[in-house]
């Protein structure tokens, strides 16, 4: 009966044993962070390279004047998001992570990535697409008397833009500006008390 117990707890111990992470969390929130940060970098890079790419195709084959400025306008604007793509330091976070696995520094790795995705959604970034949208809107608006299509293209490049902004990951900048408890005894007069900041 005793062998038919051991048997059993060992048994029902190794999945427990196989389940537990022995990885330090933060290794795993810069691993997760990486991965976002690929995927967010690739996708946005390609899909805005396309874009231009077809933009400018369309102004320069499109024998409607008004449409050709109309693609001409969204490719200038366009080939400026690609820019942005190179400028962002997004790609400081996959090498914030993989600097952590070689070196083993995970703190500073984390505030690396942190400062990245801090600087990649500040507000000069916000600024610099609410610019981009207003003045191709008003170039096709003021310039080519096309009301309509400044409107179509300030939406689009300001929603674009922000969406492309506001999806950066975080879970670095996160994990860093988290609020962290920390409680300990404190010697009084009236004997000992607990004290703590956050």
């Amino acid at each position: 009966m005793r062998a038919v117990i051991a048997l059993c707890l060992a048994l029902s111990a190794a999945p427990l044993a196989a389940h537990a992470d022995p990885v330090d969390p933060r290794v795993a929130l810069l691993d997760r962070d990486a991965s976002h940060a690929r995927l967010w970098f690739w996708t946005l890079t390609v899909a805005y390279s396309v874009t231009a790419v077809a933009q400018t195709t369309l102004a320069l084959t499109l024998h409607d004047p008004g449409l050709r400025v109309d693609a001409a306008v969204g490719a200038v604007t366009t080939w400026l998001g690609v820019g942005g793509m190179v400028l962002t330091p997004v790609p400081r976070v996959w090498r914030a992570a993989e600097e952590a696995h070689r070196t083993g520094n995970l703190d500073a790795a984390i505030g690396r990535a942190a400062e990245a995705e801090n600087s990649a959604r500040a507000w000069y970034n916000h600024v610099g697409v609410a610019v981009v949208a207003v003045t191709a809107g008003l170039v096709l608006w003021i310039g080519y008397d096309r009301p309509i299509s400044a409107a179509l293209a300030f939406g689009s490049d300001l929603i674009g833009g922000e969406l492309s902004i506001l999806t950066i990951p975080t879970r670095a900048a996160r994990w860093r500006d988290r609020p962290v408890a920390r409680w300990q005894l404190a010697p009084s007069l009236h004997g000992v008390q607990i004290v703590g900041a956050w």
